[in-house]
């Protein structure tokens, strides 16, 4: 790659540690393992079959959502070296192999004539060959994969047929094939070009406004990045920048306070009652890594990291068996008339259960962690960098030594993190380090001495030394407390790379009409038992002086048993209570552009008998209702709750 700040290292090189690899371990014990419990497409054979009987939808439908499904069974599979979940992937790609066309075309028959979006799943499960590669050094793929794309003149350009050109980049890098690259090329700039209804939003030109989207959410979180994968293998910064000014346009205009932009299916805004997909979860800190391998910036380290450690497991059960369909920081009650989203509004989608909704998120809730895993670990100009922190290994070879540096940190729970360093002899090369941009203060300790170094917030920093067997780097980064005032007069606490909520205690009853749920694998409605309606009474002194920061004992599972937790002062507003509406805003997916499969948000009223999380209290019901007694809270990290209260009103 010309111009490639980052690169990313094969997957057989990492290993998960600590509390990531019990995580994946659970994973693959819930649904990652057993998907085929929330029923179509999932208990079919996936791409391993001449034809998926598609009950709704385009041809292209069942692929996409058994693509995600794979892309994440085969990289938890290979982190974890699990014979079980490597034996499925070597089932989906060697059918695939077998099966190809004569012409090379690889993948469904129902997809290989024209049609809009057509190949976009390709995209997807060929991410999963990719990982397979890296993982085994399958000889067979990138041959496979290079006919694929030559054998026809394919039309890319269509809707999201475009996010091929990852693929076609990849290979590209692979053969030094110039077809594919152009090929790359002429898809991005027709797309670029011709992009009609709601995705003219991710033209370069409107990626340059200061307006919000209105396009499908995982729609521009996929596409926005293609931008950014063309100018790692060109040089041409045209192509950059409109990848950098959509996620800048989504940081000013959706960014929820979980490290995720809103999206009812649409984009929409920051309120503290808005939601995303899980997809966006998966979708946005896959994009945001090639935003990071092209620009260096590590403000996208640091998205990838948010997303990963506080929507991501704030959207699942701890024990990986069910999901939300959306997920928001303000869910109070989740019933099956208490969604909050705009689209199925007033519905189940946002209770967890093994596919709350369609069937999207519930494919790609399984590659969260592995993505975030593979992606651990990168190069630059040839040298380690730790570009993402947590527990785990690289092994690597520096000249014809073989190096592994171990990870040992309780991250993103702890403040330290350990590299340790294992070799047969000296070698000497640069080690780089990220420095989050939410820390002041860090610290680096070279087998316990101080590095006399000054360390800028949002960097990266390389130690270049002759590094020898055993060494240690210390890496501290102090976690502070920062308030964030947010849109709509909400107050919430983070914590280095946290995000701190109150747990609700809950009510937490099986719906036994749910046709996917199982003795194993639940679907829940959940009340809460615990009181909520509380507002955070700080003043203007240093948070360290009003809220008690509680460290309890690490375990393996600590999305169950948080090692952190804070005290916080609060009272209570009375008459803030759940609200029960009988209508509410809603939108449907309506197909506004059948020639060219657009859709696009219906808006309308929608009547019914709800019982949904209410919007905060405007500053009347505060001060009318606020309670003079001030009581301390405990909150915990996001991620370790279901029913939760993020974003509080203040009482001030």
């Amino acid at each position: 790659m010309k111009k490639a700040a980052f690169t990313e290292v094969p997957l057989a090189e990492i290993r998960p540690g600590g509390w990531i690899q019990r995580w994946l371990e659970i994973q693959k014990h819930g649904l990652t393992g057993h998907l085929e419990v929330a029923g179509f497409p999932f208990a079919s054979k996936l791409w391993a079959c001449k034809h998926i009987a598609f009950q709704y939808g385009e041809p292209w439908w069942p692929y996409e959502q058994t693509a995600y499904w794979i892309d994440g069974f085969t990289r938890c599979g290979y982190l974890l070296d699990d014979p079980e979940l490597m034996k499925k992937t070597r089932e989906q790609v060697d059918y695939v192999l077998k099966h190809a066309d004569p012409d090379g075309y690889l993948g469904p028959k129902g997809c290989k004539k024209p049609m809009p979006a057509g190949r976009w799943s390709h995209s997807i499960f060929f991410r999963a060959m990719i990982a397979h590669f890296y993982a085994t050094g399958d000889q067979r793929i990138i041959p496979a994969l290079k006919k694929h794309y030559l054998c026809s003149a394919y039309d890319y350009a269509g809707g999201r047929d475009v996010c091929n050109v990852e693929i076609m980049c990849w290979l590209y890098g692979q053969t030094g094939e110039s077809k594919l690259l152009a090929m790359a090329e002429e898809a991005y700039q027709e797309y670029d070009r011709t992009a009609k209804g709601p995705e003219r939003d991710l033209r370069a030109s409107e990626l340059k406004k200061d307006t919000p989207a209105t396009i499908h959410g995982v729609t521009f979180i996929e596409t926005v990045k293609q931008g950014s994968i063309l100018y790692m293998y060109t040089g041409n910064r045209r192509y950059l920048q409109p990848s950098v000014n959509g996620f800048r346009k989504l940081d000013r205009h959706h960014m929820l306070i979980d490290g995720v932009p809103s999206s009812h299916e649409e984009l929409h805004g920051k309120s503290p009652k808005d939601v995303h997909e899980t997809c966006d979860i998966a979708d946005y800190a896959w994009s945001a890594g090639y935003l990071l391998m092209a620009t260096g910036h590590t403000d996208f380290a640091d998205k990838i990291e948010r997303a990963c450690f506080n929507a991501a497991p704030g959207a699942v059960t701890p024990d990986f068996k069910a999901l939300q369909y959306f997920s928001g920081p303000n869910q109070v009650v989740l019933n099956k008339n208490s969604s909050h989203s705009l689209s199925s509004a007033g519905g189940q989608w946002m209770c967890y259960r093994p596919k709350p909704g369609t069937e999207c998120c519930t494919g790609q809730i399984n590659r969260v962690m592995p993505c975030y895993v593979s992606r651990m670990w990168m190069q630059k100009d040839g040298n380690p960098a730790a570009v993402l922190y947590g527990p785990g290994s690289y092994s690597f070879k520096s000249g014809r030594q073989d190096i592994t540096i171990t990870q040992e940190t309780n991250y993103p729970f702890g403040e330290e993190i350990d590299f340790l360093f294992r070799m047969n002899r000296p070698a000497k090369f640069t080690f780089w380090l990220r420095i989050p941009g939410w820390c002041r203060n860090a610290k680096i300790l070279i087998n316990g001495k101080p590095l006399k170094r000054k360390l800028t917030a949002g960097t990266m920093t390389g130690i270049t030394r002759l590094f020898a067997h055993t060494d240690r780097i210390t890496l501290v980064l102090p976690m502070e407390l920062n308030r964030i005032d947010w849109i709509g007069g909400g107050v919430a606490i983070e914590r280095g790379p946290l995000l701190y909520s109150l747990k609700i205690e809950e009510d937490r009853r099986i719906d036994s009409d749910d046709p996917n749920q199982t003795k194993e694998f639940p679907a829940y409605v959940m009340f809460p038992k615990s009181s909520w309606n509380y507002a955070l009474s700080l003043d203007k002194k240093p948070l360290s002086e009003q809220i008690e920061v509680q460290l309890h004992a690490m375990t393996s599972e600590p999305w169950t048993n948080p090692p952190v937790s804070l005290r916080v002062p609060a009272k209570k507003i009375k008459g803030w209570t759940l609200s029960r509406p009988e209508s509410i805003p809603a939108t449907e997916r309506a197909l506004l552009d059948p020639v060219n499969n657009i859709w696009g948000p219906k808006r309308a009223m929608q009547k019914g008998d709800y019982l949904m999380t209410p919007d905060l209290p405007d500053e009347k019901t505060v001060k009318a209702g606020l309670s003079k007694k001030e009581e301390l809270i405990t909150l915990v990290p996001y991620g370790c709750t279901q029913l939760r209260l993020t974003l509080f009103p203040s009482d001030r």
